[in-house]
Order: C-alpha cells, then sequence, then structure tokens
C-alpha cells in the first residue's frame, strides 16, 4: 500500500468513508459494565513512507512492530522462541531491523504466481493490486505502440502489481500462523567450511548489529542472499562479472494529475535528448513512475559516487547521497512525456534514486556444494521485465528441493546440486541481455551488453541479433517487433533457458512420436480441468506443495489400447519394485491421473468393461493405480482439453514428470516405466526407514514407503515427502526469504532479502536475509521477520525468520539459518 489505511465502515455492506475506524474506538474494548477485553490492540507507529518529500506534505505508512518486526519488536518475545546451534541450513541475509515501509520491487510475474501458488501465497498477493493490461511507447513524442501488455494462458495472466513491502508482511503474517519468528539485525561476519564428513562442516559466527554480540552456528549447507554486494560472494572468491553502468534512476510513488491518456496502464517514453521513463499503475490511484537522470546531473552523481565508493568491490545500487528533489525529477519527467503534462497532487509515498548494474557471479555453488547464493549475490540488473524479486523466487523454487531432497539424504549432491547453478546462471545471463536490450533501448544508450560465462569458462556465445537503431521511429518499431516477439514469454516467466542434466535429460532425435509434445525443462501447462461435480479449476491446483515430483498420468477414456498401457505402468511402476515404492511412495510422489470421463463415471472407468470377472481382472490390474492417484476429469471439448494442451496420444496414454518446481522433467509411455526407474535412479536415493528391532533398538533399513512418509523423528505427516515438511528443523529465520513451508518439527533462523528455501526436508538452518520466509510451519517455536514468504505447515519449528524476500519452504528437519537476499532453499 502507498498511505495509511484511512477509516472506513461497512454498515451498509461495503466500505465507505468514515469519521473514526472501528478498530480505534475504546468502547470496543470493553463490554457494557466497563470490563476490558482479553485482547489488547497493539501499538501502532506511522512513519514516513519517504525521505524525499513535496510542497503537499508528508506521506506515513502505518505499521505495527509488535506484529511485523520480530525480534526488535518493542514488546518482547514469545516463550516459544528457541535458536539452534546446530542447524542444516544458514542463510545469509540483510540487516534491516523491519520490514520494508516503502518502494523497492512493484510487480511479480505470472510465473512466479504459479509458484507462489504451490507455497499457499498467491491468493493473497495477486489481489493486491492491478494487472498491466495495456503496453503504450512513445518515442520522441510519437506513439508507435498501443497494444495488451504480454499475457499467457497461465491462470494469472500477466504481470500483476504488488510492493515488495506488501509482500513482506504477507510473508510474515504467514509466518506467524506457523510459530515462526523473524530475528532481526543479525548477519553472518564470517564462516569457515570444513571438511565435508563433518556432520556440520560450516562454521558460521553471526553479529548482533545492535548489541555486538557474536555466536557461533554450525550448518551443513550455507546460503548468501546479502545482497549485491555479498560478503559471503567475496569470501568465496567468486567473481561478479559484468558492468556498472552510467544510467541512473529516479522513482517516484505518487497521485499525478496529467493530460497524458495512458496513465493508468504500463507505458514506455524515451525521448533522444532527455532520455527515458517508465509508468507503472499502483494500487488507491497512485502511480509509479521512473525517470532517467541524464546530462549534467548525471555526471555530478558519477562524480560524487566516485568519491564516497565503499569498502565493496562493488558500490550499492541504491543512492541515499544524491542531492536531487523531487522537483527536479518531475522537470525531467515532463521535458520526456512532451507534448503531455504530468504534476503531483498528493503527497510522496516513495522517493529513490538507482544506479544500473548488470552482472552475473561466475558461479552460484561452491566447489565442494556447501555454500550457495541467490537474488541479488548472485545476479543484478536493471529494472525493466521486474525480474528482481521474481527472480528471487526462481531462485528459491529450484534450490529449495533440491537442498531439502539433499539434507534428508534421498538425493545424490554431487549430481543434484550443481543443477541449480547451471539452470540459474544461464535464466540470469538471459535476463541480463533481454533487460539490457530493452534498457538501452529507452535510455538511447549505446552501451555495449556485458560478456558473461557460459557453463564453461569460456564467455558465452549468444546473438540477439535485434534490428539497428538509427534514431528513426521505424527502426524502433522494428526493434520492438522483434525483441517482443522473442522475449515475450521469457518477460513473464514463462520461459527458461533449458539445460540438459540428470533432471532434464536430452531429447531423442530419432524422429519417432513422443508422448508429449512438450520438451523436457520446459513448464508443465496448467489447464482448466474438473475436480468433482461441484468443482472445477487448474490442473495446477492438484499439484501444489513443493516437495513431491508429480507424476501426471493421461489416460483418455480408459478404454480400449490405453488402458492396457495405462494398467502395465499401474501394474510396474506403482506397483512393489517400480520407483513409486522404492523411492518414497506418496510422501515423494503425487500421482494425478487426467481422464476424458465425468465424475460420476469413476466407478465404471476403474471397473472396466465385459461381464463380472474380466471386470474384476481388469480391476486388479490398474488397481494401485486407483489406490494412489488423485483423479482429474477432463470434460472440456477437444480443441482446449488437457490431453490438447499436453499434445497426447488417445491411443497410447502418457506419463509426464513434474519437478517440484514445476517444470517438466521427462515424459515417457506408459508402457516404458522402466525409464522412469532410470531418470529417479540417476539422482535420488531410497530413502532409510527406522523400524523398531526385536531388542528395542532402532534399526536402519532401506525399504518402501508405501504411506506417508515415516520414522523422521517420530513424526509422521502425511504431507511430508522425502523434503516435504521438515521434521526436526531446528532454525533462524531472518528478513525477507521465501521461507520453509510445510516443515515438520523445524526450529531455524532465517535472515535475508530473497525468496529462499522452500520445503526443505530434514533442513535445520539458520536463514537470514530479504527470503520469503517459512511457511506452514505447526507447532514452529521460531521468529519471523520482514519481507519472508513464511515457514509454511512446519511442525514444531523454532526459528527465527528476518529479512524480505521469499525464504525457505517445506524443510523437513530443517536446522538452519538463511540469510541473504535471494529466493532460497526450496525443498
Amino acid at each position: 500500500m502507498a498511505r495509511s489505511l484511512p477509516p472506513c465502515t461497512w454498515k451498509n455492506g461495503f466500505a465507505e468513508p468514515a469519521e473514526i475506524a472501528a478498530w480505534t474506538n475504546e468502547a470496543n474494548y470493553m463490554t457494557e459494565d466497563g470490563e476490558k477485553s482479553h485482547y489488547t490492540r497493539p501499538p501502532a507507529e506511522e512513519p514516513l513512507s519517504s525521505t524525499v518529500h513535496n510542497r503537499l506534505g508528508r506521506n506515513t505508512l502505518r505499521t505495527w512492530p509488535t506484529l511485523y518486526d520480530g525480534t526488535e519488536s518493542p514488546h518482547g518475545q514469545p516463550r516459544w522462541w528457541k535458536p539452534s546451534t546446530e542447524v542444516d541450513v544458514l542463510i545469509c541475509g540483510d540487516k534491516a531491523d523491519a520490514p520494508l515501509l516503502a518502494g523497492r520491487a512493484d510487480a511479480v510475474q505470472p510465473r512466479a504466481l504459479e509458484l507462489l501458488h504451490s507455497w499457499g501465497l498467491a491468493q493473497e498477493v495477486h489481489e493486491e493490486g492491478p494487472i498491466l493490461n495495456t503496453t503504450t511507447l512513445y518515442k520522441d513524442g510519437r506513439r508507435l505502440v498501443y497494444t495488451p501488455s504480454s499475457q499467457c494462458d497461465s491462470k494469472y495472466r500477466g504481470i500483476h502489481v504488488i510492493t515488495q513491502g506488501q509482500i513482506e508482511r504477507i510473508y510474515i503474517r504467514d509466518l506467524l500462523r506457523h510459530n515462526t519468528y523473524v530475528e532481526r539485525c543479525m548477519v553472518v561476519e564470517r564462516f569457515e567450511s570444513g571438511d565435508s564428513s563433518q556432520s556440520y562442516p560450516i562454521k558460521a559466527v553471526l553479529k548482533n548489529l545492535k548489541t555486538g554480540q557474536t555466536k557461533q552456528v554450525q550448518a551443513k549447507y550455507l546460503i548468501g542472499a546479502d545482497g549485491s554486494g555479498s560478503k559471503i560472494r567475496e569470501q568465496l572468491k567468486v567473481p561478479f562479472d559484468g558492468t556498472t553502468t552510467d544510467i541512473y534512476w529516479a522513482i517516484i510513488d505518487c497521485v499525478f494529475k496529467t493530460d497524458y491518456p495512458y496513465i493508468f496502464g504500463f507505458s514506455v517514453l524515451t525521448s533522444a535528448e532527455h532520455g527515458g521513463c517508465i509508468i507503472i499503475p499502483r494500487e488507491d490511484g497512485y502511480t509509479r513512475i521512473y525517470t532517467q537522470i541524464n546530462g549534467e546531473k548525471a555526471r555530478q552523481l558519477a562524480r560524487d559516487r566516485e568519491v564516497r565508493r565503499n569498502a565493496s568491490s562493488l558500490e550499492d545500487t541504491r543512492i541515499d547521497d544524491h542531492g536531487i528533489t523531487a522537483e527536479e525529477v518531475l522537470e525531467q519527467t515532463n521535458k520526456i512525456l512532451a507534448p503531455y503534462t504530468v504534476e503531483m497532487i498528493s503527497p510522496i509515498s516513495w522517493f529513490a534514486v538507482w544506479k544500473v548494474s548488470e552482472r552475473v557471479a561466475r558461479a552460484f555453488s561452491s566447489p565442494d556444494l556447501r555454500v550457495h547464493i541467490g537474488g541479488d549475490a548472485a545476479h543484478v540488473h536493471s529494472v525493466l521485465g521486474a525480474f528482481g524479486l521474481n527472480s528471487s523466487i526462481y531462485d528459491a523454487s529450484n534450490l529449495g528441493w533440491k537442498l531439502g531432497l539433499c539434507i534428508k539424504n534421498l538425493a545424490k549432491p554431487s549430481l543434484l546440486l550443481p543443477t541449480y547453478d547451471i539452470e540459474r546462471r544461464l535464466f540470469a545471463n538471459r535476463v541480463i541481455r533481454c533487460s539490457g536490450a530493452y534498457l538501452r533501448f529507452i535510455c538511447s544508450s549505446f552501451l555495449p551488453l556485458p560478456e558473461l560465462r557460459g557453463l564453461g569458462e569460456e564467455l558465452e556465445i549468444h546473438d540477439e541479433a535485434l534490428p539497428a537503431l538509427d534514431g528513426s521511429p521505424e527502426a524502433a518499431t522494428r526493434f520492438l517487433s522483434v525483441f517482443f516477439s522473442r522475449h515475450n514469454k521469457f518477460l513473464i516467466g514463462m520461459q527458461t533457458p533449458i539445460v540438459p542434466s540428470v533432471i532434464c535429460p536430452p531429447m531423442s532425435t530419432s524422429g519417432k512420436q513422443r508422448p508429449t509434445t512438450l520438451v523436457n525443462g520446459a513448464r508443465a501447462p496448467n489447464p482448466r480441468v474438473c475436480f468433482e461435480t461441484s468443482c472445477t479449476s487448474y490442473l495446477y491446483d492438484k499439484m501444489t506443495g513443493v516437495s513431491r515430483f508429480h507424476i501426471v498420468i493421461f489416460g483418455s477414456d480408459l478404454r480400449g489400447p490405453v488402458r492396457k498401457r495405462i494398467a502395465r505402468f499401474s501394474q510396474q511402476a506403482l506397483g512393489p519394485g517400480g520407483f513409486f515404492t522404492r523411492f518414497g511412495g506418496p510422501a515423494q510422489f503425487n500421482v494425478v491421473l487426467v481422464v476424458k470421463a465425468l465424475p460420476h463415471e469413476k466407478e465404471e472407468l476403474f471397473r472396466g468393461s465385459g461381464d463380472e470377472r474380466d471386470a474384476v481382472a481388469e480391476d486388479n490390474k490398474i488397481q494401485h493405480l486407483r489406490d494412489v492417484a488423485t483423479v482429474v476429469y477432463d470434460d472440456r471439448s477437444p480443441d482446449e482439453d488437457a490431453h490438447y494442451w499436453y499434445g497426447i496420444n488417445h491411443a497410447r496414454g502418457a506419463v509426464i514428470v513434474v519437478r517440484p518446481d514445476l517444470w517438466v522433467g521427462i515424459s515417457v509411455w506408459p508402457e516404458d516405466a522402466v525409464a522412469i526407474d532410470k531418470y529417479f535412479e540417476g539422482f535420488l536415493l531410497q530413502p532409510a526407514i527406522e523400524t523398531q528391532s526385536r531388542d528395542g533398538d532402532l534399526a536402519e533399513i532401506t525399504g518402501t514407503i508405501v504411506n506417508e512418509s515415516s520414522g523422521v523423528n517420530g513424526h509422521t505427516n502425511d504431507k511430508l515427502a522425502a523434503v516435504n515438511g521438515s521434521d526436526g528443523a531446528n532454525g533462524h529465520t531472518n528478513e525477507g526469504f521465501a521461507l520453509v513451508k510445510e516443515s515438520d518439527s523445524v526450529n531455524g533462523h532465517t535472515n535475508g532479502d530473497f525468496p529462499l528455501a522452500k520445503e526443505l526436508d530434514g533442513a535445520n538452518g539458520h536463514t537470514n536475509g530479504d527470503f520469503s520466509p517459512v511457511k506452514q510451519s505447526d507447532s514452529e517455536n521460531g521468529h519471523t521477520n520482514e519481507g519472508f514468504a513464511l515457514v509454511k505447515k512446519s511442525d514444531s519449528v523454532n526459528g527465527r525468520t528476518n529479512g524480505d524476500f521469499p525464504l525457505a519452504q517445506e524443510p523437513d528437519g530443517a536446522n538452519g539459518h538463511t540469510n541473504g537476499d535471494f529466493s532460497l532453499v526450496k525443498d
């Protein structure tokens, strides 16, 4: 939100202005006899939301320190907060003492919302602000483009506007629902990585910046999410390849009066003489305007920054000592908008000046795979494309489930963890090229794009092949046409570079028909389907949680030749000895059967046809599938049903393995169950199950899990899949991470400012930084702080969370600290 909520009343069934807000009325806190309520309203504060103001006054934004400030709450900490000094994951983030009040990130891509949906947070996020429906581009006063904004077949369609502070509060509220607290003002002062054979090879010293007190925490893994000046990255001696540009943006959030006709849509205006500006509609009639600072002002900023360069190898991108007034920025904006004009008609909600850097860390993981970086610690770029916050969520969703599996000894770290670096680093490289080309067009800059490393030591080879710009409207139109046709879906998160690996095998080149038209590594489509007579929705609604692989089986009408193939899959893959039972059962795999049938036909569907004896035999063949699958009814017409979206042969069917982060792993014909066995054997380990021996001691065996997950620190959780729900996780969560979700007994510290580990299984760690925090923690003893996607469904979680970024979600047994400003551990 841009300002404190004004008083309202709902006496007529809808919100209307009121003279006084009912929550402030003391009469609502006592009985008719004067006895006070047991509930005590927490105290509110209304700090200034901007350090720069205009003649119309100063804007304040109400906040509630008791609810949102974690360990910096003026009213103390809850009694259930019990941090641990041995954790699975330590996430190192920023040092903020409260959630972000205003500004910074301003939009969420539909792909990020799909991932937030799997974490249980999308509904609250996408309902906060408007969706960008139109895009308008002007050059030198001439309109070149007026078109619908980039949209897609996602449930969430396009870009949704929401400020980072709003997202942080959503994360924190969710953390509190699950007994998780955020630890503030805590940083990792130094760390060392020891022998990997040790239970906790990472030794880190944490320092409270207010008290100066330090303590040592031991961890299995360390996550650096501590921003563009990352100390973790520097200690790893990882180069931050790229360039720092000479392009500066001033940003104003305000209510504007203008004759520009497209103020309520997304607009880009560029002037060869004065630079560019970007207009983004906000909630409640507010608008954000990015204005390029050029000419002498930019040169003065550059000189001042050179004199005051900080100790880090890279200066901060935000500039606090800019000396620029709002009126100067507005004057520049009007030069770019000419012949239109704009003026401020409200106090400023937020004002900032930023310098654009374009950099990607040469490696996202240490050689021993014990330390990983993400978010701004791993990549920084321009605002174009809204890739900052969104990339952090993508980092978190990619790394979280992988760490979770490794922490629970359910995957081979040497094979699985390297895929984080190769998948996310090449994505970051493309962000730099895409966002950078767009930036240079808007700012009329001919600065070369930075040269970045590929998967080896050599520079990545790429050819943007965009039409040359000569200053003419015709050249600009050609450029935009090619640019958007190439990057349309990438700009909304629906497309990612596909890198062959153990979890994304190369495609066959035989020319034969494949089980699906989808390529390995692509996003799994999300068509509309029917769940039961009274409920229709989207396929992803049956693919929630981020701990499990989704085995999506397309069975057409389950009659004729396809039935025999599906029955064979049921027996070979889902029966004793198949991958399903060997690698974790329903705790590890979510089986979804998509059929061309109606809900009332379900029993007949499984029973088969023919006489009673044949029907029983048919039923037995498909018994395993019926026992474990969620049935989805594909009752739409052939030109819009799920079988069409996935490109399925109705006579043969198909099985699609969808990764926990909702990208396609592999697809096979139903009769080729051995191919899925080989796929999972490539990186998974069979779970060790604790069982009671005759003498009462616990014996560890490797075997088949048939129901739920069991034997994890005495906890049984029907949502735990090897890495679902962390069990016995002791950790702190701190600031701005996407946090642990569905962790069972998670005691952890989280700190940082980027989406963090999600669904870590067995992760005991501290998180710190701008991550989205832990979500769905159950009976968690922990602290949550600032801007995290919170711990969800964790059971008995003792931890602190601090940061302004989505955090680790669903860790199982996660005792760890998370810290940093990038999307963190998932699973």
